[in-house]
């Protein structure tokens, strides 16, 4: 899987610090402004022309800074015109020539600029604190010639907790997890401990702002022997809808398309507007907390669980989802809309267990009404799907035990609130433009916290300018 991630800030301008040195030749340095200019205006074979008498100039008068700065521009140059040896040896000179003043910052963004010509990535690592379960993940993040960010997933795992229960064994699960976790992360990556991030969802965040413990959970999960690098923070519903839309839609869909992640806690999505301004979108309610909310008002059996999940919908429920559609009705408009979540994931594994290797998958409609119909009239049925279709004995294995996580992590009832709550808010999304594209994103479940390490890295040099 690859997700590319626009980067706005890395390219800073070196112009921006030369105050700070020396300039032995203006003649030289003036060249090389006009060079990167002429970069930028794509007149390449003229840009090699000023680059090349700017470093000459440079070197006549022993200029270190332009003959790092010419270097630096024609590794820009020759990375263009896909010629990556060429690039990689002015780079390694430039990154040098900036260590030798002490250039730190600017070392580190032309030894990025190395990598990405070399292939070379960096690992980090997320771990999401769910309302119902520990998740991790590992990514390996590159810089792509086009300067975009974008990450190959190294691997994932995940431990089923209750940490929404917010009871003691709950916080010693979630404790328990991470412990386990972050040992998999030191003893099989060796990722230093500034580059894993470990964040609370934020469905379990509104669990625990009732209760105002956000603080203490983060305290009280905390492994003794976690290294103080690495932080353990909060971030809200909004922030992760617009982290899941950089982490999950890819870019040439990002400011056309919108994004939907029914979680356990709570549902969070949105799009960018023609301005690309991100505009959130927020549920209170995801398939586990509508489910309580349910159980707290139905008796009886998966008939009367569904009944009451109708009319809490018709009777309040409704009128907020159609307050915020209404406000933020450009989602309505959008011709494709990314559904993540558990429930889409479940819905998806038994009604096209055949995809079992596409990254991307399309939804009806139809869909999603099939699946809630039969969650509720043919379940057994529904949690044994036929794997005919599938040829590969590993896909076969694969399959199964795809769908056997999903039968542990949703029984009947669960899954029975998640497609109400589902297909309702797909009805909603859909009145405007019902030709609508609905796609499955399979990695989705790792998106946001992706999209939050993405943007750490994006912003690794937002306020060291002195």
């Amino acid at each position: 899987m690859r997700i590319q991630y626009f980067l706005l800030a890395i390219l800073l301008l070196i112009s921006s610090i030369v105050s700070a040195q020396t300039i032995k030749s203006q003649a030289a340095f003036r060249m090389l402004q006009t060079a990167n200019s002429l970069l930028e205006a794509k007149q390449y074979e003229a840009a090699e022309e000023y680059f090349t008498s700017g470093l000459t100039k440079a070197k006549q008068n022993k200029d270190a800074y332009c003959e790092a700065f010419a270097n630096e521009g024609l590794g820009n140059l020759y990375t263009k015109l896909d010629q990556p040896t060429k690039a990689a040896e002015h780079y390694k000179t430039a990154i040098k020539l900036y260590k030798n003043q002490k250039l730190t910052v600017v070392a580190n963004i032309v030894e990025s600029l190395l990598k990405s010509v070399q292939g070379v990535g960096d690992l980090y690592a997320g771990i999401e604190i769910g309302a119902k379960g520990v998740k991790m993940s590992v990514i390996d993040v590159q810089l792509s010639r086009d300067r975009d960010y974008g990450y190959t997933l190294k691997m994932d795992t995940a431990i089923n907790t209750d940490a929404a229960s917010l009871s003691y064994q709950s916080e010693k699960e979630t404790t328990d997890a991470l412990t386990v976790l972050i040992d998999i992360i030191n003893s099989r990556f060796q990722i230093a401990p500034n580059r894993i991030y470990v964040v609370i969802s934020s469905g379990l965040k509104q669990e625990l702002d009732k209760y105002n413990k956000v603080s203490y959970f983060e305290g009280v999960i905390r492994p003794k022997n976690m290294n103080t690098a690495t932080k353990i923070v909060s971030i809200t519903a909004e922030q992760e809808a617009e982290l899941s839309m950089l982490g999950i839609v890819p870019i040439n869909s990002r400011f056309s398309a919108g994004q939907l992640d029914i979680g356990s806690g709570n549902t969070k999505g949105g799009y960018f507007t023609a301005d690309k301004i991100f505009k959130p979108i927020t549920f209170s309610l995801g398939t586990k907390s509508f489910q309580r909310l349910i159980e707290a008002t139905s008796k009886g059996d998966i008939h009367n669980l569904v009944t009451t999940a109708e009319f809490l919908w018709n009777d309040s429920i409704s009128k907020p989802v159609i307050k915020e559609l209404v406000e933020k009705r450009e989602i309505k408009l959008k011709n494709t809309v990314y559904l993540s979540g558990g429930i889409v994931w479940a819905m998806v594994s038994l009604l096209h267990p055949e995809a079992i290797n596409k990254t991307y998958v399309d939804v009806t409609e139809d869909d999603i009404a099939k699946f809630k119909k039969e969650v509720v009239n043919n379940f057994d049925k529904l949690a044994q799907p036929s794997l005919l279709s599938l040829t590969n004995p590993d896909d076969v294995k694969k399959t199964q035990d795809n769908i056997n996580r999903v039968l542990k992590t949703f029984d009947q009832k669960a899954m029975s609130a998640g497609a109400v709550w589902l297909s309702h808010l797909i009805d909603e999304i859909t009145t405007i433009n019902p030709d609508k594209k609905l796609i499955y994103p399979k990695y989705g479940y790792v998106g946001w916290i992706s999209g939050y390490i993405i943007k750490k890295v994006t912003q690794q040099y937002v306020g060291l300018v002195k």
